[in-house]
């Protein structure tokens, strides 16, 4: 009988210790010193408009970071682009004496999710990182932009997936690739030059983007519903200030007969505009701060 105590009690002592050492271990985190050294990490990036709430050890082997956010500065003004209340962030892969190191993470996000996966490899040049990431329901009406719409609202869900690879450098030197996919939605209460238009629905929205030598290109993005068509293409080449960027894009814009009707002047503009495929051509130069549309 002796026998079988004595694995149990072992094993019972086992237990205590690990909890005694997972609750000295909250305790005692340096949660200031860990998320310092995050955002210092991430500005050698390029990514120094990251801010972090608080960090906590998620176990058996990682953080969770609270009330993360990125936002950039337009005419003097923070504009959030991304925040999420709780991202964590879990060691996956980890081989004795292997160069190659990888984080997996996940967390809500407008109504959805990202999940992805940072991987490291140290090759004797410098180190190599590489970012996966797929975002997942996401809601457009959801995001702080929205706010900025005033009264025009987009309804329907997002998925898009992004990769990155970087060497030694900031995430403008990086070379990667974006791509987008949508639900069935519409645009509600859009404003053009003072015209309302009539609600808007959409069937079909793609797009995909590419960074390479500091230059993001949109290869194509389509918006389509069944009397109309938006198609977007063109570059951005990035400066340091981001914002400063040159532009180069074509938007072409393609309308039934009824629904320019609807749109009053926007459609006799389209219409007087169009070519034989139907379609009405807009060049739009300038910078990201100060675009320029050349009719």
């Amino acid at each position: 009988m002796l026998r079988w105590r004595r694995p149990v009690i072992l094993a019972g002592y086992l237990c205590y210790a690990m909890v005694l050492f997972a609750l000295f271990t909250y305790l005692k985190f340096p949660s200031q010193q860990v998320r310092a050294f995050v955002l210092t990490a991430l500005s050698q990036h390029g990514l120094e408009h990251i801010r972090i709430g608080s960090v906590q050890p998620l176990l058996p082997a990682g953080l969770t970071f609270s009330e993360v956010s990125m936002t950039h500065t337009v005419n003097g003004q923070p504009l959030e682009l991304v925040r999420m209340p709780e991202l964590q962030v879990q060691l996956r892969t980890l081989r004795p004496f292997a160069n190659l190191r990888r984080l997996g993470f996940e967390g809500g996000l407008y109504g959805g999710m990202v999940l992805g996966a940072v991987e490291w490899e140290q090759n004797g040049k410098g180190p190599l990182l590489g970012i996966n990431v797929a975002l997942q329901d996401i809601r457009p009406a959801a995001h702080p932009l929205a706010t900025k719409l005033g009264n025009t609202t987009v309804e329907g869900k997002l998925a898009s997936h992004l990769t990155l690879q970087l060497a030694n450098g900031r995430w403008q030197d990086g070379h990667g690739r974006l791509s987008i996919q949508g639900e069935a939605g519409s645009i509600v209460g859009l404003d053009i030059g003072g015209v309302q238009l009539p609600s808007l629905s959409y069937e079909q929205l793609a797009g995909e983007l590419t960074l390479q030598q500091r230059r993001v290109v949109v290869k194509d993005f389509q918006i389509r519903g069944h009397d109309w068509q938006v198609d977007i293409q063109g570059n951005v080449n990035l400066n340091e200030r981001l914002q400063q960027s040159p532009i180069d894009l074509t938007i072409r814009v393609r309308t039934s007969e009824a629904l320019e009707q609807q749109l009053g002047l926007v459609g006799m503009f389209l219409k007087q505009r169009r070519d034989r495929r139907g379609f009405t051509a807009l060049k739009i130069s300038g910078t990201l701060e100060h675009p320029n549309p050349v009719l």
